[in-house]
């Protein structure tokens, strides 16, 4: 990984509740009838998963208490508004279909006001892929909570997971299927390119990487760029984004032991709003504060 700036890495203080974005997969809109493309599906082996938190990935370092900060616009209406993206990786875990992830928390706020809270339950093969097996998200308005309006998890209800990042996409990698919630066009990528330089206000970085994602059915709703060892860095909306998020990464930083425990249990309070509401989906199996 080669910085053209450097930074000093600051720990930032936790917003809202103290605290991303998505990880990662944006709100598709209308955009007219697009070429059927088809994706590879990874076979699913719950032997072939490891411990997620081990960061293995350079696209996308799953490390808990690493946070992203992004920063940039959204519509909200047909108003475009401030908005930004808090990711953090906490030391969360919950076991679906017998593998072990760990919960990515994602606050989004818009003129000022949280708008969405999300987990995404992610898990990491032995090859480094990182996998989606799960989502959870809450809705606000005017900053205060109105309802969990999406939660599955991979292996329930037709759900299934896939993965969200592969170890390492280049020309050759075929286009994939990230995951597909029940009943739902499944969200799905490809890699576009690797361009020499992409600067963010947080620094300039070589060598990025490029997907484009969005549903199996309008592929072309944002690019996002990913520097090795760091994880996202842009959004960028493209014909089929709806909301048209713009996102710049203007802090990357390791969370003090205190700020990981913050995040950690807002996960979980997110984590048992979601399975309270949804009791069949998530079954007996609690997440929990693993060593």
């Amino acid at each position: 990984m080669t910085w053209s700036t450097s930074r000093r890495l600051t720990v930032l203080p936790l917003m809202g509740f103290g605290l991303l974005g998505a990880l990662l997969i944006g709100c598709t809109g209308s955009a007219g009838p697009t070429p059927k493309q088809s994706f590879a599906k990874t076979a699913f082996i719950a032997s072939n998963f490891v411990d997620p938190r081990l960061g293995a990935n350079e696209w996308l370092p799953l490390i808990p208490g690493m946070q992203w900060v992004r920063e940039g616009t959204t519509l909200i209406g047909n108003r475009e508004v401030p908005h930004k993206v808090v990711t953090t990786v906490t030391d969360v875990i919950r076991e679906i279909q017998g593998v072990k992830t760990v919960l990515v928390h994602d606050q989004s706020t818009g003129a000022g006001q949280v708008v969405q809270q999300s987990l995404d339950y992610l898990a990491q093969d032995k090859d480094s892929n990182i996998w989606v097996l799960g989502v959870a998200t809450e809705q606000y308005e005017a900053g205060r909570f109105i309802a969990v309006d999406e939660a599955w998890l991979s292996g329930v209800d037709g759900a299934r997971g896939g993965i969200l990042m592969p170890t390492n996409p280049t020309t050759g990698t075929p286009p994939w299927q990230i995951a597909r919630p029940p009943g739902a066009n499944g969200d799905a990528a490809e890699f576009l390119r690797t361009q020499p330089q992409e600067c963010v206000p947080f620094a300039c970085f070589d060598n990025v990487l490029v997907i484009r994602e969005g549903k199996a059915g309008a592929l072309d709703n944002e690019f996002k760029y990913f520097a090795l060892g760091v994880g996202q860095i842009r959004n960028e909306p493209r014909s089929a984004s709806r909301h048209e998020d713009i996102e710049f990464l203007i802090n990357v930083t390791m969370l003090s032991p205190e700020g990981l425990g913050e995040a950690s249990a807002e996960a979980l309070r997110i984590d048992a709003q979601a399975a309270a509401e949804y009791p069949v989906l998530f079954g007996d199996v609690q997440a929990s504060r693993l060593p």
